[in-house]
């Protein structure tokens, strides 16, 4: 699964935002002050300040730069000299170094508020990030008509992991349950741990019943993908609840309507067990 950027009315998933963009707009930055230097070393060949043409206005620009610049600044075309076009140009060349660093302080400080909201050991949003991020769901349904789903994702033999081989392996298990559903959900939806042994899921414009099909198919995944411990092949059991997110929703009331979708599912499972067993 890839990490997506954080906001209001973004694809949800998380992680390393701004990264790649803010490594392009830098590449453009330098690519386009290479061009401007170019421009003014051709514009110096041809004799300093480019005859007719203007080029060689000074540091790294050009003369069609220059005449939007100017134009801008107000400056008579009769006082552009020499002097002032090389001081325009230093000008120009500051405003893109900030610009420049303005763009990696905004990437670095959404960068570290991700950090803030991610679980350090599994690599998800913690519980009181993704609730936040649940009030951000509800209100596109309710103002954008977005369609969300939520899967509530329960461990089910985490308990008896721990008693028999300890917390170490209880956390490799927790762990390794994360790293599979990263890996197989999809851009866009987003995972956050709640309490214990339990795990979120938002599916943003998700039918129902694809909802309910993608909590099996996940099911399924973390079935075929064991935590190796310690030479011990620890199986990952686990059930889920599925509830559509509806305008006026709490995020509490979210979880609480999966949480019991997913206990009326294992109910009526145990019915239809019992019942073959009488037949």
């Amino acid at each position: 699964m890839s990490d997506d950027p954080l906001g209001p009315s973004a694809p949800i998933v998380s992680v390393r935002p701004g990264r790649n963009r803010l490594a392009d707009e830098d590449r453009a930055l330098l690519e386009a002050r290479r061009k401007r230097q170019h421009a003014h070393d051709e514009g110096d060949g041809d004799g300093g300040e480019g005859g007719e043409g203007g080029e060689g206005f000074g540091p790294g620009h050009g003369h069609d730069d220059f005449h939007d610049d100017v134009s801008v600044l107000g400056i008579p075309e009769e006082e552009m000299t020499e002097h002032v076009r090389h001081a325009i140009g230093l000008l120009l060349d500051e405003i893109n170094d900030l610009r420049a660093e303005l763009v990696r302080a905004k990437g670095h400080e959404a960068y570290l508020e991700e950090q803030a909201e991610k679980d350090r050991l599994l690599h998800v949003m913690r519980r009181r990030a993704f609730l936040a991020r649940l009030n951000l769901v509800v209100r596109r349904v309710e103002d954008e008509k977005v369609l969300f789903c939520f899967l509530y994702v329960v461990v089910t033999n985490a308990q008896s992991v721990r008693t028999q081989f300890g917390h170490g392996a209880a956390e490799s298990l927790q762990v390794h349950t994360s790293d599979v559903m990263r890996d197989v959900l999809e851009a866009g939806d987003i995972v956050g741990s709640l309490e214990n042994f339990d795990f979120g899921i938002i599916l943003p414009a998700t039918q129902p019943l694809d909802a309910d099909q993608k909590g099996r198919d996940l099911i399924k995944a973390l079935s075929a993908h064991a935590c190796s411990w310690q030479g011990q092949a620890l199986s990952i059991e686990a059930e889920f609840g599925m509830t559509e997110v509806a305008p006026g929703d709490a995020p509490e009331d979210i979880i609480d309507r999966a949480r019991r979708a997913l206990e009326a599912h294992r109910a009526a499972i145990l019915d239809g067990a019992v019942e073959n067993v009488l037949k």
